[in-house]
């Protein structure tokens, strides 16, 4: 470990900041909006570092970034922080450390259409990096459906962790619904670098372009299924029908994969069911302590659920409904 970063990462480990703090040389800034890790800005002269903590469990967050990072390196493409250090020992939290990247960060849904665009470029450059072409470990991605088996099979794992006493009827017809689907089959796909998590926060906007931050479940995945994260991700909820349209058009007509606008729409479908799910899943865990995260959760989480909860239960059952 670098002898610099060695100490402020130590500090770190045992301070918890909430506002800009001088410590020794260096120049802390807390970053606020993750609910699963915790992330300053450290700066030292030239170095400019992003220093994020993460929880510990089985998706091995640090360590699945600091992989993704090396990747796109590899590649020699700019569109994500270069890595730089990782460690998964010696502290409570893994913690990856990369450079900063100071350009400013979306502040919304895109509006522009040269917005839509970028990532549009963004999301095509980064499938670039195949599967096949890599020779660093990185697993599959920790949200991704390359196929419909794997779609209802995301769903049912997430089903089987809720009592059947907490699955409202609506949820049921839903369940009842997927078991019968007969999906249109498609071909599978070469897998590519797949990054998971569009939030509009994770994207930050350069003269030339997009790059994005935040690769902790990043993995090999079907790259037509992150159009379809990106439709169904909360965050993009006041995007309407018709400009999801659009992009989708722009999507499939940027580069040559000729079932993407196939699988997008049968991934859509599967991943509005997922979130059904996925917001009945926080309803019941949540209140009994099942859900742990670094950063506390905003006061008015109960009702943004069930509002979530309604909203992605309203557009599967209509959904639904088209396949009929």
């Amino acid at each position: 470990m670098q002898q610099p970063l060695s100490a402020v990462l130590e500090y770190l480990a045992t301070e918890s900041l909430i506002a800009p703090n001088q410590w020794q040389s260096w120049r802390l800034t807390p970053i606020a909006g993750g609910a699963n890790n915790r992330v300053y800005r450290a700066q030292l002269g030239d170095s400019d570092y992003a220093i994020k903590w993460t929880i510990r469990d089985e998706r091995r967050r640090a360590w699945r970034e600091y992989q993704a990072l090396q990747a796109l390196t590899h590649a020699d493409r700019v569109l994500a922080p270069q890595e730089v250090l990782l460690d998964e020992a010696s502290f409570a939290q893994p913690v990856v450390v990369q450079t900063w990247l100071d350009y400013p960060a979306l502040t919304n849904v895109p509006q522009a259409a040269a917005q839509w665009q970028g990532l549009v470029e963004h999301y095509w450059a980064v499938r670039q990096i195949s599967q096949a072409s890599s020779r660093l470990e990185l697993p599959m991605a920790t949200l991704n459906m390359h196929s419909v088996a794997v779609g209802k099979q995301l769903i049912a794992e997430h089903c089987a962790k809720l009592p059947a006493a907490q699955l409202p009827a609506e949820l049921e017809a839903l369940l009842v619904w997927l078991e019968t689907w007969v999906a249109p089959e498609f071909s599978s796909v070469p897998l590519s670098l797949c990054r998971v998590d569009s939030n509009w926060r994770n994207f930050l906007q350069t003269p030339t372009g997009f790059v994005s931050v935040d690769w902790e479940n990043a993995g090999w995945g079907d790259p037509a299924f992150e159009i379809v994260d990106l439709m169904t991700h909360p965050a993009y909820a006041e995007v309407t029908a018709e400009q999801w349209q659009a992009f989708v058009q722009a999507y499939c007509g940027f580069g040559d994969d000729p079932s993407a606008a196939q699988r997008i729409e049968v991934y859509h479908t599967l991943m509005l069911i997922w979130w059904v799910v996925r917001w009945q899943r926080y309803l019941y865990e949540v209140p009994r302590g099942l859900d742990a995260r670094l950063v506390e959760r905003p006061p008015a989480w109960l009702t943004t659920a069930q509002a979530n909860y309604q909203r992605y239960l309203d557009l599967a059952q209509q959904t639904i409904n088209q396949w009929r």
